[in-house]
């Protein structure tokens, strides 16, 4: 708020000059301050039409900034998936944008994203949830300067299908985060510029069967081949393998990770827990493990 000045003018008009001075400098500075409320004044906005999601900023805001999106499993929401992983303070001090909308709600009540004939619209639904992701972004930049070459997603089950679904019919996301998801059988994948992944699934998965399996009458696909069609699309190859104590419920190092050699700049990484559920424990620091992958990526 501008201060109240009063001023007294006398005949040579040397006070009214000084006011002047002081009036533009004052002004000069609320403006200054307008312009740096997206980073240290409100650190939340709306977006999302009839389905509004919360924009959280990061304390410092780069500009651009990069952004973050993580999408729910079936059954539940973004608030629900985000107290699993507890993504919203470790993106907020790495300097990310970050949003977790809510997909549809179907007939059940239930919320689901429209990623795939397998996973997950039971009732066929007419939805368009790539036009709506685009539309976040697009609202999103509108108001704040999003870096177009990092664009995160982080997926689990169903909001891992519309992961790989959303990176496949979209020239947009530098990389992914898949938790427990896939793609239909013989996906149509092939974005004109590659995409990073980090493909994490539990060997006694009973949702989304690790070697496949069938949903909604259509089959989805192995991890196995999930892994073999972004490689394809990345040039990878010449897998190495390390293991790692991941699930803090399971004893030892349980998870296998296999990194692949890629000709262009991205990185494929799948980490394989052995007898790993449909949702793991995630260790306290899993957040930070799968927001420092992202970082490293830009397209």
């Amino acid at each position: 708020m501008l201060p109240i000045m009063t001023v007294e003018c006398d005949k040579s008009g040397a006070t009214y000059d000084d006011a002047l001075m002081k009036l533009r400098f004052f002004t000069a500075l609320a403006l200054t301050f307008t312009f740096l409320t997206p980073a240290t004044g409100s650190h939340e906005f709306i977006v999302g039409g009839d389905r509004p999601v919360t924009v959280h900023l990061p304390d410092a805001l780069a500009n651009p900034a990069p952004l973050l999106i993580l999408l729910h499993s079936a059954s539940t929401s973004g608030a629900r998936l985000e107290s699993y992983m507890k993504i919203a303070p470790v993106a907020k001090i790495n300097g990310l944008i970050y949003i977790a909308p809510n997909g549809t709600t179907n007939a059940e009540g239930k919320r689901f994203w429209g990623a795939s004939k397998s996973c997950c619209n039971k009732y066929s639904q007419e939805v368009d949830d790539v036009a709506y992701i685009d539309g976040l972004i697009d609202e999103i930049s509108a108001k704040i300067p999003v870096d177009p070459k990092r664009i995160y997603l982080i997926g689990h089950s169903n909001g891992a299908f519309m992961s790989f679904t959303y990176a496949c019919k979209t020239d947009r996301v530098t990389a992914i985060v898949a938790l427990a998801g896939a793609m239909d059988q013989n996906p149509e994948c092939a974005p004109t510029t590659p995409v990073s992944l980090l493909n994490i699934h539990g060997t006694a998965d009973k949702v989304i069967k690790v070697n496949g399996g069938v949903m909604n009458n259509n089959s989805y696909t192995s991890a196995a081949t999930t892994i073999k069609t972004i490689a394809s699309v990345n040039q990878c190859s010449n897998p190495t393998t390390s293991k790692r104590d991941f699930e803090p419920t399971i004893k030892g190092a349980e998870t296998t990770i296999i990194n692949y050699a890629c000709d262009t700049h991205t990185h494929l990484q799948f980490w394989k827990i052995k007898d790993g559920s449909h949702s793991p424990k995630l260790p306290s620091d899993f957040a930070q493990q799968v927001i420092s992958f992202l970082l490293q990526q830009s397209k």
